[in-house]
């Protein structure tokens, strides 16, 4: 927008003038100036303020004119503006007279205006022309066309006159239109007519250019814009483009065309043009297409290269068309293969190819997306083939087409058809034996699985680690650094990979399992990158070894207490014999009673803890009897309250009155051993452990473990706990030999079991009630034999005499020396003897017949067994009284079982001997089993 320029400051008269500015319409710049001599109007007057305005005809003519004026001094200040001018830029007369007119020039357009204002000024009668902003009152900035004229030298002015047009609009179009040519993909090239004399375009001016045109041409803007068209660029004359280009201009026909050029820096392109006339020029689109040129050459190319694939195929293939079916082209291939000649394929459709039954499927996928896919296609001689299709649509002479690749695929199918029949029988085969397969390439790190994962990990195959290292992770961390050492030494030796290791199943536990793999070697032979081999759950069998050795170890253990227990009571009984008998020698308060009752007690408690030590091994002689449970719980309570623990509280609760049961007193203290054993484990933090008794009558059904129960009177044993409890299904399994929740090398899974056999043993049954969280209670239930409890046992004083002869047969002086006493004490002969063949001369020796033989059951050379068939040979009445301080094993294997025959354990008190031998003389029961 052009600046305001001021007028000089005047009083005196002017000649009446008459101003005539430019018309808009034309490109004229000067401006007239008539001044009527005739007349002269008032000149400049002062106003209000001081300053000289127009007065007279002349400042009414600038009042009242529509257009904006403003008169300026030679130095740029405003001397007058009318009151359009004023109206414009929003301000009043008054308030802008006298300012400095420079200061309403935008900042980017004052130098610019400043300059041509004082080159103007300096001229007297010079007209000139700007376009510049300025700004309104209201901060916005317009554009506006600034026509002056130098009138400081004329009489009654004095002022540099200047009229405004508002050209904010025009700039807006303007410059919408350069962005849209700026922004344009293409090159656009403004050209204006360059006329001769006689009207004939003799050339163009490029008057504008966009970037683009710019990069086309690889000249700048400023280079080419005012120049002539043919002399910047003269290929447009010796090209014949400017002929063409006038002919748009005298026709008004636009022109569009593609040609090939090369560039002054030596650049071939192919250029597409549209010519169009714009006033009295062209404005040229020009749009390089080399590269679409290129690909379409491309193109060209590639279908003749994939003509010549095509026809050169070694497959069957063949285009089609997709409306009708009908075969539109064929290769040699398909010729060949499928019989047809390439003119009966002309007259055939798709559908001639197809068993009549697979028709429907066919027109069904031919809506589909294109795919892959096994088909059944029949030849001209009737033969039908599989055949894989591959198919792309594609148009084909203007029709809409499809290529299809045809590869027969029948053998392979067969093939493939027998592989999965194989694979399936294998996978069956190693399924039912619970291995795992896997196949590891150690090249790409890529593992697969197959076989039995699901039942063995608990993952289904598509959830397995699909690298080495996934698996690393479910590995147990104690075992991961034997797995990277076993990895790495298969890996330098290529030698097969053979180990075992821990592995963490879905649900988290651990199973241990045996991993085996072997290299895979190639046709050749040599052995490639691939590992195929097998994991196999070997849990259960390092169970079962580990349960051996704990057997072992127990049987050890039990032959180690069968030996110390043979010899310990030989010396039991031998202690405790002689000091009941001494016993029997002192008065009531002899001093020497009490040393000798203490010796007593200390003997029979020596003798209780050898009989618990035997029902640990398992190796106590079976002596059923009839017991009173009460007594047996009492009896066992302070060793369990050893065995449990001070954190865990034994309560006992006996029944009173309460029923006699028949059982083995030693197995009946490993029911309730091993039970407390079990409430101690589920209370690792204590608790309370309660032992109760009590009578019940039973109805007549089926127990917990499916047995039938009789109907009658039971004496129920409860051991109670308040520890973890178990889930169902651990309840469920709990009396299954070798099943145990324990940790790996913690238990043998036996103890209740043992429990549960010996409850069946007994005539009895038990029951588990548990609650998770919330504790367990065993309850055992043994059959009644009638009676109530008694209160006392048989005193040791009430043993009965006799007058019979006894054999009396033992190796051990101390024990025989006893024995010997006790007999003959209750009134009984006896004939002793320290070996079976010692015995056999004394028998001979005799003159009374013999009663009883009273043997040791294990004795140096002839056992008591051997000696007592001799002797029953000649002697069929005699009867035998074995005795033994060995386990149950050892008497067994001397061919005696103690629950058959007449059988008395060491230790032994003279009383307890004496009433068995009178027992045993009274019954006249069988002598041998």
């Amino acid at each position: 927008m052009d600046r305001i320029i001021p007028c000089p400051h005047t009083a005196r008269d002017v000649p009446h003038l008459r101003l005539v500015f430019p018309d808009r319409r034309t490109t004229s710049t000067s401006a007239l100036l008539m001044m009527s001599s005739a007349h002269r109007p008032e000149g400049l007057q002062n106003h209000e303020s001081g300053r000289s305005v127009p007065s007279g005809t002349f400042r009414a003519f600038l009042e009242n004119s529509p257009d904006m004026v403003m008169l300026f001094d030679p130095n740029g200040a405003i001397r007058y503006a009318n009151p359009s001018c004023a109206r414009f830029l929003g301000y009043e007369p008054a308030g802008i007279f006298g300012t400095d007119g420079l200061s309403y020039v935008h900042p980017d357009d004052r130098d610019r205006v400043r300059t041509a204002f004082v080159a103007g000024s300096a001229r007297p009668g010079t007209a000139f022309t700007e376009m510049y902003r300025v700004r309104q009152k209201s901060g916005s900035w317009n554009w506006l066309e600034a026509r002056s004229v130098n009138l400081l030298a004329e009489p009654g002015i004095g002022s540099v006159v200047t009229s405004y047009r508002d050209m904010t609009r025009e700039r807006n179009v303007e410059d919408a239109l350069r962005a849209a040519m700026q922004g344009s993909l293409d090159a656009v090239f403004v050209l204006a007519s360059d006329r001769d004399a006689n009207g004939c375009v003799t050339d163009f001016v490029i008057t504008d250019v966009n970037a683009n045109g710019e990069r086309l041409i690889a000249m700048d803007r400023d280079h080419v814009v005012g120049r002539r068209l043919c002399k910047v660029l003269p290929v447009n004359r010796t090209g014949g483009y400017f002929d063409r280009y006038v002919r748009v201009v005298e026709t008004g026909e636009p022109l569009e065309e593609e040609f090939p050029i090369t560039t002054d820096d030596g650049r071939a392109l192919w250029l597409h043009h549209q010519v169009v006339r714009a006033g009295d020029g062209v404005v040229i689109t020009t749009r390089d297409v080399t590269a679409r040129k290129n690909d379409e050459g491309a193109l060209r190319r590639s279908e003749e290269q994939y003509r010549r694939l095509f026809e050169a195929s070694p497959h069957p293939m063949w285009v089609f068309d997709t409306g009708t079916l009908g075969f539109l082209a064929v290769n040699d291939a398909a010729v060949a293969r499928y019989g047809y000649t390439r003119d009966e394929f002309a007259h055939m459709t798709i559908k001639d190819i197809r068993p009549v039954e697979e028709i429907p499927a066919l027109v069904a996928d031919l809506q589909a997306p294109v795919r892959s896919r096994v088909w059944r296609h029949r030849w001209k001689d009737g033969t039908v083939r599989l055949v894989e299709v591959t198919g792309h649509n594609l148009e084909y002479d203007g029709r809409p087409g499809r290529l299809v690749l045809a590869h027969d695929v029948t053998d392979r199918q067969r093939a493939e058809n027998e592989v999965r029949a194989w694979k399936a029988r294998y996978e069956a085969a190693v399924r039912a034996t619970g291995q795992v397969l896997y196949d590891w390439d150690a090249g790409t790190n890529r593992l697969s699985w197959g076989g039995n994962s699901e039942a063995t990990l608990g993952y289904p195959e598509p959830e397995l680690p699909a690298d080495l290292a996934g698996w690393a992770e479910l590995i147990h961390p104690d075992d991961r650094g034997a797995f990277g050492d076993e990895i790495r030494r298969c890996g330098t030796a290529r030698s097969p990979f053979r180990l075992e290791y821990r592995v963490r199943r879905k649900d988290g536990t651990y199973i241990t399992v045996y991993d085996q793999g072997h290299f895979v070697p190639d046709p050749n032979g040599r052995l490639t990158e691939r590992v195929v081999g097998f994991v196999a759950d070997v849990t259960d069998r390092k169970r079962l070894e580990e349960q051996y050795r704990q057997a072992q170890k127990m049987e050890a253990v039990g032959q180690l207490a069968g030996g110390v227990a043979h010899d310990f009571n030989n010396l039991l009984t031998v202690i405790n014999g002689y000091s009941d008998i001494i016993l029997t020698m002192l008065h009531a308060h002899d001093p020497a009673r009490p040393m000798v009752e203490a010796v007593k007690r200390s003997g029979d408690r020596a003798a209780d803890l050898t009989r618990q030590l035997l029902a640990f091994g398992r190796q106590q002689v079976l002596q059923p009897q009839v017991l009173d449970l009460n007594a047996v719980v009492g009896e066992t309570a302070q060793m369990l309250r050893r065995l449990i623990g001070e954190d865990v509280e034994l309560v006992t609760r006996p029944g009173d009155p309460l029923l006699l049961v028949r059982a083995d007193p030693g197995q009946v203290n490993q029911v309730l051993m091993n039970l407390a054993v079990n409430a101690r484990d589920a209370m690792p933090t204590g608790g309370t452990l309660t032992i109760e008794t009590r009578n019940e009558v039973l109805e007549a059904g089926t127990a917990p473990d499916g047995a039938e129960m009789r109907a009658g009177p039971y004496v129920r044993l409860s051991v109670t706990d308040t520890g973890t409890g178990m889930t169902e299904d651990v309840r469920r399994h709990i009396f299954e030999p070798f099943f145990t929740t324990k940790e790996q090398g913690k238990g043998t899974g036996l103890g209740l079991a043992t429990v549960y056999g010996i409850v069946k043993q007994s005539g009895g049954h038990i029951e588990v009630e548990t609650v998770l969280g919330h504790g367990t209670t065993f309850r055992v239930y043994l059959p009644g034999i009638g009676g109530m409890t008694a209160s006392q046992s048989p005193g040791e004083s009430s043993a009965p005499k006799g007058a019979e002869v006894v054999l009396l047969v033992e190796d051990e002086p101390g024990v025989r020396g006893l024995a010997e006493l006790a007999l003959r004490k209750q009134g009984y002969t006896v004939l002793s003897a320290a070996s079976a063949e010692e015995a056999k001369a004394v028998v001979t020796g005799s003159e009374r017949p013999i009663d009883l033989l009273v043997t040791d059951v294990v004795m140096p050379g002839a056992g008591g067994r051997v000696l007592a068939e001799w002797l029953l040979t000649t002697r069929p009445q005699l009867q035998v009284l074995y005795m033994s301080g060995y386990t149950d094993d050892a008497v067994v294997r001397h061919g005696v079982e103690a629950a058959r025959v007449n059988f008395i354990q060491k230790p032994f008190t003279p009383s307890s001997l004496a009433r068995k031998v009178r027992e045993v003389l009274d019954s006249r029961s069988p002598h041998t089993s």
